[in-house]
């Protein structure tokens, strides 16, 4: 009898260990790839240890556990996944609300959710709105990719947002009051510790935010197209066409009236 219970025992520990390691590589982002360059003022997201890392002169002031992309990385609209590279703070949103409040197009809807509620999958609490810097993620700001406030607290420290960082609703708090427009966020692919023995590189490069840059952030991301020009043309063309057809309907309808006069 002993002698099973030892070989059921060993059996659920092989069995755990198995799904601990299928569950590291289904979340894994890949290869610890360090910076080329660090933010020493601002906030770095690593993606391979899911940390929001708060930074001060190089030095970690505070760190806390985040969800970003279930789908993985990559800059493409509709792609539902975490961009990388070096963003600003463009505008935040959600300043004494309640927490768990409901956020719809960055703007409070009055409905408050708890932690964990069934079913249940807003942003909440407060949204850091985010733009791009690079030219492979100027599409973040449009693809309205946030550092946010989560319900779904329980897959907070593993991949499980569609796009955005999510933090906890106590940690996204305390990160509002700690970041402000034009502070620098990386989001990099590698763990905290390799970015932090990066931070320490005298000879590494330091991303800084230059005012010009900052007074060009967009801001209210309700109103803001996908792409300027391209949005514009498609909406002009389509106004046009749709001037075309009513106007060959009403051109028909006269021509109709007209026979039956005759």
């Amino acid at each position: 009898m002993n002698y099973l219970k030892q070989i059921f025992a060993a059996t659920a520990a092989l069995a755990a260990v198995l799904l601990s390691s299928c569950q590291s590589q289904k979340y894994s982002y890949g290869k610890d790839i360090p910076p080329r360059a660090v933010v020493r003022n601002g906030v770095v997201v690593t993606l391979n240890d899911q940390k929001l890392t708060l930074l001060q002169n190089g030095k970690k002031v505070k760190d806390y556990k985040v969800s970003t992309s279930k789908f993985g990385i990559g800059n493409s609209r509709g792609s539902r996944r975490t961009p990388t590279g070096i963003h600003a703070v463009s505008q935040k949103t959600g300043d004494g609300q309640p927490k768990g409040m409901v956020f719809k197009g960055c703007r409070p809807t009055g409905e408050v959710v708890p932690v964990d509620a069934d079913g249940r999958d807003p942003v909440v609490t407060r949204v850091i709105q985010l733009a791009g810097l690079e030219d492979k993620n100027r599409s973040t700001h449009s693809r309205r990719i946030y550092i946010h406030g989560t319900p779904e607290e329980r897959y907070i420290g593993r991949p499980a947002s569609y796009g955005c960082i999510r933090m906890k609703s106590d940690d996204i708090v305390d990160l509002f009051q700690r970041v402000n427009r034009g502070t620098p966020v990386a989001i990099e692919m590698c763990s905290q510790k390799t970015y932090m023995a990066a931070e320490m590189k005298p000879d590494i490069g330091r991303i800084v935010v230059p005012q010009s840059v900052v007074d060009k952030l967009p801001t209210d991301s309700m109103r803001f197209r996908p792409s300027y020009r391209s949005g514009r043309r498609s909406y002009h063309r389509g106004s046009r066409l749709a001037r075309r057809s009513s106007g060959s309907a009403r051109r028909r309808v006269a021509s109709t009236r007209t026979r039956k006069r005759r």
